[in-house]
């Protein structure tokens, strides 16, 4: 038998297909993308056609080995990552470098929409060709993504803080955001009122109420006390009421289309309550298989990456038995029910849906775990009454009318009700999602009073009132609304909205608070400078036209190198002009430079944190580059009128030159910034001093007294570190009052866990709170979790890792912290109570908890 290697994503889709394929079959997993552009620079050579630089995952260089391994003695290697761009993607990556180790073995791509014996088999025997066009427009999307970041984020560095990035999405997303909150600060609430009455029919005596609808056959709105109540006095003058316009209609209300991922999105956060992100994690472990008992393993649901809302015939004919057998065969529709997907869905792929709709909810109860059940039980219903006959209702609506003989008016009030007669799909789904619009404004308790009326019937005014109210901005977004606001104006596709949604609150641009999405400080600060600087780029509808074009490759329709080069053409200038906005004209940044070459007492260089500010070697630097021809940046601007203000005793005329040289108002607003600095300085200084520096200098003295009974060990290799140095160098720095920086901190921590057993148990307890060294008791008391299997297996279901992040000299890589945890575990090493902290706070960030 053929040695045949299939090739997966995941672990656990690995495990399912295995065991539908049986023998004969090598299944491995990819883990995800196995090369990516370079995490330290931009990895696009953008002169030869914007040619990716890729590289391949260093962190998973053993599971890299393992895929060659096993390619070098396979005959057929099928591909089998997921069914879109990125899965085409990681396939075309595969083949290009399993290739280079097997130039014999046939490569073949499979691809399948539900993880099913029958759809795997089917898939199998009609094997396709990598579709390149999709890897295209992935790649495509790659590099526009890595451009904009790389180069973008930069400029926020020098004007909001170090470590913000900027994104071609996410920052359209912050848009919107912030620009709703603005909306909902700026709102001013107008106030309006309602009005109701209850009528008493004189042949019956029954009540009903109804709620005013016209006055004198026009719409009125009342805008005060004063007004309603001068309307609610015509209203009571009148004496006698007719009905009129009596009409009974019948209507139908037609079932939702199944979900496709926006709107899953969408229902999972209104009724359970669940982020994007937890959504799409859960999906994903329906979709790529979980063990139902009897040793059967499968697939549960329909990929789950989709904008189609196509079914299956054969998944529909399915449906229509079911709901003939177990709700009646009048619950199914004459026709099957077809619904019509947007132009931009991907034709392949169809909605969301149960694998087998016989496999009810109630019979995986005790097989699937809370979460799972609930999301499965949510797409069963929607997609079961996709399937069942419209809703049929009655609509009852009557009008009482009466002319008012204070102002000889007609005041018309209306009633309605409706009364479901046949319950049609609602019983299988009526769930009421946000956002949704409510079609049942009417007082249904009253149906069986209105539809005993008839026209001109007489009534009499049991009661009225008014109903203050104020008008409402906008809500705030919700993760459900936003998804749905990207999705209505083109912004991003199925794979990208939990990522976008999630990006933009780990990143604290946007925080939640009970359940919506409120911008940051930090966020509006980001946005602001984007919009101000950037409009074209991160305005709505050109985020929307590129992903557009991007569609345009993957049909087909567009090269993408072509459609990179329209763009990038375009965006060049645009931050050209970011970058030179606020740069001065030559002539007064000719004069400014030449009065700070009078400068002869250049203050000392000062260290803040990680950086060395040396104005004089700045200076220098500037006075360089301008002598050889370069422009005076916006940003190397304002630095040198700060230079101007801090030397200005040294620099004579300067008064005299800005004003000729018009950059007095701009030399003001230095001097504003530098006195605003200082005191905000000051302030700051003392806050530290009250918060009690004294005391934490003091709790180090009792530290090194314990630690002086250490007898450190004494290493003549030539460069070695010196322990006892620079612990005496750290005695020196607390006894003139001068605390510690992180990195020194971490160091003592080091050495005292190293000589932990030349102290007492006590002893080493007291260092240990001083230096926030967990205890054994408290390393027992972290949180409860998952165990690290199931931790470690919870991160393969991560799709995108937020982007490395460089905060002064440091590099926040999540992806490779993570790798490097996981190589950790594998090789058997116990992980520490830190490092274990860590892992779990990471996994709540990206809702694996």
């Amino acid at each position: 038998m053929k040695n045949k290697l299939v090739i997966v994503e995941s672990p656990a889709k690995a495990k399912t297909i295995g065991k539908i394929l049986g023998n004969g079959y090598t299944i491995k997993a990819s883990m995800g993308h196995v090369r990516d552009l370079p995490q330290r620079s931009l990895g696009v050579d953008i002169e030869h056609d914007f040619a990716p630089q890729y590289e391949e995952n260093r962190e998973r260089s053993k599971n890299l080995s393992d895929l060659k391994n096993a390619a070098k003695g396979a005959s057929e290697i099928y591909l089998a990552p997921d069914p879109d761009r990125e899965g085409e993607a990681i396939a075309w990556h595969l083949k290009d470098m399993l290739s280079k180790d097997n130039k014999n073995a046939t490569f073949k791509r499979v691809t399948f929409h539900e993880i099913t014996a029958s759809a795997i088999r089917k898939a199998f025997e009609n094997p396709t060709d990598i579709d390149l066009n999709r890897v295209d427009a992935q790649q495509a999307r790659r590099v526009l993504d890595r451009i904009v970041g790389y180069m973008v984020s930069p400029l926020l560095w020098g004007r909001i803080e170090k470590g913000v990035s900027a994104g071609r999405v996410q920052s359209v997303a912050l848009r919107l955001v912030c620009e709703r909150e603005r909306e909902i600060l700026s709102f001013v609430p107008k106030e309006y009122w309602n009005f109701f009455a209850k009528f008493r029919t004189q042949e019956t005596g029954e009540t009903y109420t109804a709620r005013l609808f016209k006055v004198g056959g026009e719409k009125l709105e009342a805008g005060s006390r004063e007004e309603a109540d001068k309307l609610l006095a015509a209203i009571r003058a009148a004496t006698l009421w007719q009905t009129a316009n009596m009409e009974v209609v019948p209507r139908k209300r037609f079932a939702q289309p199944p979900f496709i991922t926006s709107t899953l999105q969408q229902a999972a956060s209104s009724s359970l309550g669940f982020s994007a992100n937890s959504t799409m994690r859960i999906a994903q472990q329906l979709y790529e298989g979980l063990d139902i008992g009897n040793g059967t393993t499968r697939g549960l649901i329909t990929y789950m990456r989709t904008d189609a809302v196509t079914v299956a015939e054969e998944a529909q004919q399915a449906a229509r038995r079911y709901i003939a057998e177990n709700y009646g065969p009048e619950y199914v529709p004459a026709k099957p029910n077809v619904y019509r997907s947007k132009a931009s869905a991907q034709g392949a792929h169809e909605a969301i849906r149960p694998t087998d709709i016989t496999l009810t909810p109630e019979k995986l109860k005790g097989v699937l775990d809370t979460q799972q059940l609930k999301l499965y039980t949510l797409i069963w219903r929607r997609f079961a009454a996709s399937q069942m006959a419209p809703c049929e209702q009655l609509r009852t609506t009557v009008d009482t009318q009466s002319v008012s003989p204070l102002d000889s008016r007609l005041y018309t009030f209306r009633s309605t009700a409706t009364v479901t007669t046949f319950a049609g799909f609602l019983r299988a789904y009526n769930i009421q999602e946000e956002g949704a619009v409510d079609e049942e404004e009417d007082d249904a308790k009253d149906a069986e009073v209105l539809k005993k009326l008839r026209n001109g019937m007489n009534c009499l005014l049991a009661d009225s009132t008014g109903e203050q109210k104020f008008t409402e901005p906008a809500p705030r977004f919700s993760e459900a609304t936003l998804i749905k606001e990207l999705e209505s104006n083109g912004i991003g596709r199925p794979s990208t909205y939990a990522t976008i949604v999630n990006t933009i609150q780990v990143r604290k641009y946007v925080n939640k608070e009970k359940g919506k999405l409120v911008p940051s400080e930090l966020g509006f600060k980001i946005n602001d400078y984007l919009v101000s600087k950037l409009p074209e780029l991160f305005q709505v509808g050109f985020t929307a036209d590129m992903e557009n074009q991007l569609d345009s490759v993957e049909e087909g329709k567009v090269v993408w190198t072509r459609m990179m080069r329209e763009f990038y053409d375009k965006f060049l200038k645009w931050l050209s002009a970011a970058k030179t906005e606020g740069a001065p004209e030559g002539e007064k940044a000719a004069a400014l430079i030449h009065l700070l070459s009078q400068i002869t007492q250049w203050q000392k260089a000062e260290k803040s944190g990680n950086r060395t500010y040396d104005d004089k070697r700045f200076f220098s630097s500037v006075l360089k580059a301008f002598e050889s021809g370069k422009t005076v940046t916006a940003k190397q601007w304002e630095a040198l009128l700060r230079l101007a203000v801090k030397y200005e005793d040294q620099l004579a005329g300067l008064a005299a030159e800005a004003a000729e040289k018009a950059f007095s108002e701009e030399l003001d607003a230095a001097r504003a910034q530098s006195r605003e600095r200082s005191e905000k300085a000051a302030e700051a200084k003392k806050h530290l001093e009250d918060a009690g520096v004294q005391a934490e200098v003091g709790k180090f003295q009792e530290l090194f007294r314990i630690m002086d009974r250490i007898k450190w060990d004494s290493s003549e290799r030539r460069g070695a570190f010196d322990e006892k140095k620079f612990y005496t160098s750290l005695k020196q720095q607390n006894a003139q009052g001068k605390m510690f920086s992180p990195k020194q901190l971490a160091v003592l921590t080091r050495l005292a866990a190293k000589y932990k057993g030349q102290l007492e148990a006590n002893d080493f307890a007291a260092v240990g709170k001083i230096l926030n060294i967990p205890s054994e008791q408290e390393k027992s008391d972290l949180p409860a979790g998952p165990d690290l299997a199931t931790l470690f297996s919870r991160f393969e279901s991560v799709k995108e890792w937020a982007e490395p992040r460089k905060i002064g000299r440091m590099i926040y890589d999540d992806k490779a912290f993570y790798e490097s945890l996981l190589k950790q575990h594998k090789a058997g090493k116990e992980l520490s109570a830190k490092q274990l902290a860590a892992l779990r706070k990471l996994a709540g960030k990206y809702s694996l908890v």
